[in-house]
């Protein structure tokens, strides 16, 4: 897993020597030459590169230690690396985890250590994201689509494991759309006070009471943060997707909802959006076929997924101290996920 971000050394940041103890004696290997590298993308923090030689044959893996207090809220390492492992065994496009701490002993904070899968990932760190620069806009058209549809090939894979599998072995996953959306609203008032935010409390509501009719009855791994940066690319297909942090067991078609209504609003940052991006009828199309998943309530799902870029921009501008005293004023994204919600009660 690279990143086009520049990578800072991590000597400073983490106990390196104590990480490649533990990891060499989970593995029973002998590791040498170990050089380790932070990885200047995500929105949790705590992601490295390591370059080392394992028995003497050459290796890199990316360790993952997600800030507690970051803008994901209540972040679990070990969480996290059991729907990963659990999820790639089932056949979902997912790296291997190699080695799990669930406690301070490694880094100071739970973590877990995943294969690295060559490739790169497109950039969207800034507001038109990969439709304003980056090398994906500079590949030719037909590559342009292709891209994007290997990404939601590799969505309707991870969307085919059987949710129930997961939750059946035991693994510490929300279940169902109640309960996610009861993750939200948490997720929102852990940063500010309900009063400041009422339009997003208001449409937490009228997500929870207007839940599709057999919305959660065939449940399916889904990413809740599936966007195309979170997917690993080599040439013009997908690899493997990245980043389960605020995976759930749910609706699947809220991932392709979300992946679209991100692609939206980097579009309204840049005068010459990509041409090769498929229209949104084709993706859910073909995301269908993959999966024979009808496609039905798009509007809620789409909106459900919003839910998901829309808190999270309220937590980051209130933990960087960009909200001030009314978070919905700053926020532009609470008026597009009201549009969606107004789009879907018709």
């Amino acid at each position: 897993m690279t990143s086009d971000a520049e990578a800072t050394t991590a000597q400073d940041e983490l106990d390196v020597d104590g990480l490649l103890e533990r990891l060499a004696g989970e593995l029973g290997k002998t590791i040498t030459s170990p050089q380790v590298t932070r990885l200047a993308a995500g929105h949790s923090g705590g992601a490295w590169l390591i370059d080392l030689d394992i028995d003497g044959a050459p290796t890199k893996l990316v360790l993952k230690a997600p800030i507690p207090a970051g803008v994901v809220y209540n972040a679990n390492a070990s969480r996290e690396a059991g729907i990963v492992e659990a999820a790639r065994e089932l056949g979902a496009p997912l790296p291997r985890v190699v080695a799990v701490a669930s406690g301070p002993e490694a880094v100071g904070r739970p973590c877990f250590v995943l294969e690295h899968i060559d490739g790169r990932t497109v950039i969207d760190s800034t507001p038109a994201g990969y439709h304003g620069e980056g090398w994906y806009r500079d590949h030719t058209v037909e590559d342009q689509r292709a891209i994007w549809n290997s990404f939601i090939d590799a969505l309707a894979d991870l969307h085919n494991v059987d949710g129930r599998k997961i939750k059946e072995a035991g693994h510490q996953i929300t279940s169902g759309s109640t309960e996610y959306i009861e993750y939200w609203r948490s997720s929102l008032l852990d940063v500010t006070p309900a009063d400041t935010v009422p339009r997003q409390l208001a449409a937490l509501r009228w997500l929870q009471d207007n839940v599709p009719e057999g919305g959660d009855d065939n449940p399916s791994v889904c990413m809740g943060d599936a966007r195309l940066a979170n997917a690993i690319v080599d040439g013009t297909t997908v690899q493997a997707l990245i980043d389960f942090e605020v995976a759930y067991l749910g609706n699947p078609a809220s991932d392709v909802g979300y992946a679209l209504f991100l692609d939206t609003q980097h579009r309204k940052w840049t005068d010459h959006p990509l041409p090769g991006i498929p229209a949104p009828h084709e993706t859910w199309n073909r995301w269908s076929e993959r999966t024979g998943f009808p496609v039905v309530d798009t509007a809620y799902w789409t909106a459900f997924g919003a839910m998901v870029l829309c808190i999270t921009a309220t937590r980051a501008m209130v933990q960087w101290g960009l909200a001030g005293p009314a978070p919905e004023e700053t926020n532009p994204l609470v008026s597009d996920w009201e549009q969606l919600i107004a789009e879907a009660a018709h």
